[in-house]
């Protein structure tokens, strides 16, 4: 598949996502996908392998509370990169607390796409900043005391 085919499966996918349709999204993930957060233990759930446990995960977090905006995007022939402004309240999840209090960030996230479907997903997002937005992390606990 081009570039522009592997464009359109992934913004099938977050759409999949945004309206919870849990068919259309594993009719379009790999058997054998795998999703990573960059930076996040596997622990953390930083790294989820195989289309069945990507599936219990997606139930396990609920619809999402804010907002995510493609601002962005490119690709080749085995990979799509989408720029995404995310925003709206700190609800937290299964491993953190959430505050309620808004946050706005970026994320990159780079899909491997093969024969129309997602082979893997990574997401690069600066988790600190929406913590620290959060108000989860105080601001002055990252710089130097004088």
């Amino acid at each position: 598949m081009g570039a522009n085919e592997n464009i359109k499966v992934v913004k099938e996918l977050q759409q999949a996502v945004r309206e919870r349709d849990e068919r259309r999204y594993s009719e379009l993930l790999a058997e054998d996908a795998v999703l990573r957060v960059a930076g996040v233990p596997r622990a953390l759930g930083g790294v989820i392998e195989g289309r069945d446990q990507i599936l219990a995960n997606f139930r396990q977090q609920g619809a999402p509370t804010g907002q995510s905006e493609l601002r962005d995007v490119f690709a080749d022939d085995n990979h799509v990169c989408a720029m995404m402004k995310v925003s709206g309240p700190f609800a937290g999840n299964q491993y953190f607390r959430g505050s309620g209090n808004p946050f706005t960030t970026y994320e990159c996230i780079v899909y491997g796409v093969k024969g129309g479907r997602v082979r893997e997903q990574t997401t690069y997002m600066n988790f600190l900043d929406v913590y620290v937005q959060a108000g989860l992390v105080p601001l002055n606990s990252l710089t130097a005391n004088p």
